[in-house]
């Protein structure tokens, strides 16, 4: 857990530790293992846990006296902002395909990382200072609040640590009331949405039961994030469990209900299932959330062709060729519904 001595006006910021005794929180130290089993795995690198440390250390008392200056809260963040974003020359990187990006080793050592390889950073300082920063999950982006006694202030890296305020955010990731994001989260639940993203590294190299093993672990530690209940069914699909994937869809369905990737994806397994119904009510769901998105249209009107509806599933098939007239797997299917329904 994070620990929250806090910084009123006039007293500057009180670390916790002290650079003689760096001991470690057992949600870093589980980062760092994970982190470097993923240099490993997905990198090939040689890992040394010590080098991490050392540099989490370094950067840790480059911090502190900053802190230590800080006459009130916004200068503690400003402080975090100017050393590692300005003086450092950490950057944001958006890529999340990049293992490198969000991997501790090589986020330290490239000085770049994605939204979780410098959220993952800001957290393992902010908890060697004793500094209530805090991780926050929004559909496929995360980053840091500060949850001070006198502010509360987002820090978003992919502009370059600048403040957003909630609204911002909730217009940016299309988040409606009740959708379950945006609220601070604990260490528990951010080793969560990283070994979430770790997994999904797995999934990208094909390693899919290495990838499921890793989304019941982020599971267990924040059982309240869609993401890793949606990555598990892709990996369980991919394998062929796809009754165990549907279930997995469904539980990410039942946490977040817009998010249009699980029912797409939901209505593909229904409609091979020939359960073709269940699948064109998800499929319409899912074109209604993401109406600009062709690839879920055509999903929607090969459900449609599937049952022989083939007037609707000509008409959604037009629909999705407009939106993506490159597009050669839609041009076939349109093909195939004119040929069908003209064999009539």
């Amino acid at each position: 857990m994070l620990l929250c001595a806090g910084v009123r006006p006039g007293e500057g910021a009180r670390a916790v530790l002290s650079p003689d005794s760096p001991e470690e929180s057992p949600w870093f130290s589980e980062v760092l293992r994970d982190s470097a089993r993923g240099s490993r795995d997905l990198l090939g690198l040689p890992v040394d846990p010590s080098l991490v440390k050392r540099e989490i250390q370094r950067l840790a008392d480059r911090l502190r006296p900053e802190v230590s200056r800080a006459s009130d809260e916004g200068q503690v963040v400003d402080a975090f902002r100017r050393v590692l974003l300005v003086e450092e020359r950490f950057v944001y990187d958006k890529s999340s395909s990049d293992p490198g990006n969000y991997l501790l080793e090589t986020v330290l050592a490239r000085k770049k990382g994605n939204c979780l390889g410098l959220s993952m950073l800001y957290l393992s300082l902010a908890d060697r200072l004793g500094l209530p920063f805090r991780g926050v999950y929004v559909p496929s982006h995360c980053f840091v609040r500060y949850e001070g006694e006198t502010i509360r202030r987002n820090v978003e890296f992919a502009e370059g640590g600048a403040s957003w305020e909630d609204e911002r955010y909730r217009r940016e990731f299309r988040i409606r009331p009740g959708r379950p994001y945006l609220r601070s989260l604990t260490h528990s639940e951010m080793v969560g949405v990283f070994l979430k993203t770790l997994g999904a590294g797995y999934s990208r190299k094909g390693r899919e039961e290495e990838a499921l093993r890793l989304y019941d672990e982020a599971r267990r530690l924040f059982p309240g994030l869609p993401d890793v209940h949606y990555n598990a069914g892709v990996s369980l699909q991919r394998l062929g469990r796809l009754d165990e994937a549907i279930v997995m869809y469904k539980r990410a369905l039942d946490l977040d209900p817009e998010m249009a990737a699980a029912r797409d994806n939901l209505g593909i397994l229904l409609a091979g299932a020939g359960r073709y119904e269940e699948a064109i009510a998800e499929a319409r769901l899912a074109v209604e959330l993401e109406p600009w998105n062709a690839a879920t249209r055509g999903n929607l009107a090969a459900a449609y062709c599937g049952c022989g509806r083939m007037d609707e599933g000509i008409r959604e098939y037009r629909a999705a060729v407009k939106i993506d007239p490159e597009n050669r797997r839609l041009q076939s299917g349109l093909e195939r519904a004119y040929n069908t329904q003209g064999s009539r």
